[in-house]
């Protein structure tokens, strides 16, 4: 996992992890829109802009592992 700092995560893979869960247009979203590093309160709010929880992508998060 890519952690930037505390809970932050970098951009790529943010759009690394969208792709992987078959997200590309949500992935191609985040690319244009999210900061780089992205920090956990503004990945959940994109998330929830564009219905997708904030336990959804944490849980793909976790399963890339470290």
């Amino acid at each position: 996992m890519t952690v930037m700092g505390p809970e932050q995560y970098s951009r790529q893979h943010v759009v690394d992890l969208l792709r992987h869960a078959g997200w590309s247009d949500l992935a191609d979203e985040a690319s244009r829109t999210l900061p780089d590093p992205v920090d956990v309160t503004r990945l959940e709010a994109w998330g929830i802009q564009h219905g997708v929880s904030f336990e959804d992508l944490k849980s793909r998060f976790g399963s890339r592992g470290g």
